[in-house]
């Protein structure tokens, strides 16, 4: 796939021969500093996850080094340089390039597990290299040559093997501008939903600050169900999300095996069902909209749906009122914390009557219907991004 205005041929190049390679150093963490300091430092966790392809420094984030920490020697970057992560546990992401903009102000070093190169050629534009080596003809070749069992790397001796396609200059300047457009465009849409999600965090906790209604126990709303699927008839294993609430395990990406032999033993869940974690994070309370199966671990909670409508309490569950409410029946500290839930069952509180449930649910369902919308916004961005990251580069 091209632009219709170009048709020459494009060089293929070693990276090897395109790029100088410069040491880096190995500072971790703990002697970074977000608050102050004179020279920065490109943490290859920060290229995994935080970074866009384009690093602009004037506007994105990066830590300083701590003046005790200051290396010896360094090379510090200049507009274009990129900067490799050489280990991931994911060979997709090894390799995984950032390329450097507008640092002209600001000086910055490459840290911990990246490899920092320079084109010594002068054969690319700036904005180019960072896309060219984010594209699926680049990772692919990285897959066969990244070395490792649980964790996969590379080193400079590898781009020996590794070739890229560079076409004019002009054709560069456009392939870039198109793929910073729809970087720029993802950015803001993550802004936006990010904003719609503290919006709808406000606005449930207002709602359920100071309910009213008639007052009775939680024992009153729920019963606590233990059915097990002792016939193997469910095979869907759902867990718990702070996000979504219950959803297929599978979507979670969870990298923890299960024996399926036992899977006879893990609770049924149905829809409409309550979940408690026994970890409490940020209330530890999810709801089902599945049917299925879920760890024997996780305590399973029955609505009274004589008094309460469907869902109305999966929002009142992850609001600041109720999550407060908590911190008398919760013990432990951290991640260790867990729910008393037999104390937690004799816990008042103020249920309103169906009609005004449906209510807030209807106010609080418009913004979720908003949300949709705009993460289905976000994958057709992502899914143009990758579409022209696959198609645009040899």
């Amino acid at each position: 796939m091209r632009f219709p205005e170009f048709s020459g041929e494009w060089k293929i190049v070693k990276v090897s021969e395109l790029l100088e390679f410069y040491s880096t150093n190995s500072l971790s963490w703990e002697q970074l500093d977000y608050g102050n300091g004179i020279i920065k430092n490109l943490h290859y966790g920060l290229i995994h996850k935080g970074l866009p392809t384009m690093v602009d420094i004037s506007s994105d984030l990066l830590p300083y080094i701590k003046s005790e920490s200051m290396p010896k020697s360094y090379t510090l970057f200049l507009n274009g340089d990129v900067a490799f992560a050489d280990a991931s546990e994911d060979t997709n992401d090894v390799a995984k390039a950032v390329e450097i903009v507008n640092c002209d102000e600001q000086q910055i070093v490459s840290g911990l597990h990246t490899i920092h190169g320079r084109d010594k050629s002068d054969l690319t534009v700036i904005g180019y290299k960072g896309y060219a080596f984010a594209s699926d003809s680049f990772h692919k070749q990285i897959r066969r040559i990244a070395q490792g069992t649980k964790v996969f790397s590379i080193n400079v001796r590898n781009f020996d093997e590794v070739r890229v396609g560079i076409p004019s200059k002009d054709e560069q300047i456009k392939i870039a501008k198109l793929l910073r457009a729809i970087d720029l465009r993802i950015a803001t849409q993550n802004k936006i939903i990010e904003d719609l999600k503290k919006l709808k965090s406000a606005i449930i906790d207002k709602l359920f600050d100071n309910l009213e209604g008639e007052r009775c126990t939680y024992r009153e709303l729920f019963q606590i169900v233990n059915d097990r699927n002792k016939d193997f008839h469910f095979n869907k294993v759902i867990a718990a999300s702070q996000e979504y609430g219950m959803v297929e395990r599978d979507t979670l990406n969870l990298k923890v095996q299960f024996d399926e032999s036992s899977i006879n033993t893990y609770k049924i869940i149905r829809t409409g069902d309550y979940v408690v974690y026994l970890r409490s994070f940020q209330g530890g309370f999810a709801f089902s909209e599945l049917d299925g199966i879920c760890s024997p671990a996780y305590i399973i909670l029955r609505p009274n749906t004589r008094i309460l409508s469907y869902g109305f309490l999966r929002y009142y569950f992850v609001s600041q009122p109720f999550i407060n409410s908590l911190r008398l029946v919760t013990y432990g500290i951290r991640d260790g914390r867990s729910i008393n839930v037999e104390e937690w069952m004799d816990m008042p509180i103020s249920i309103p009557d169906k009609s005004i449930q449906d209510q807030i649910l209807k106010t609080i369902q418009s913004i979720d219907n908003k949300l949709l919308n705009e993460r289905h916004y976000l994958n057709s961005l992502l899914n143009e991004r990758q579409f022209f990251l696959g198609n645009m580069f040899i």
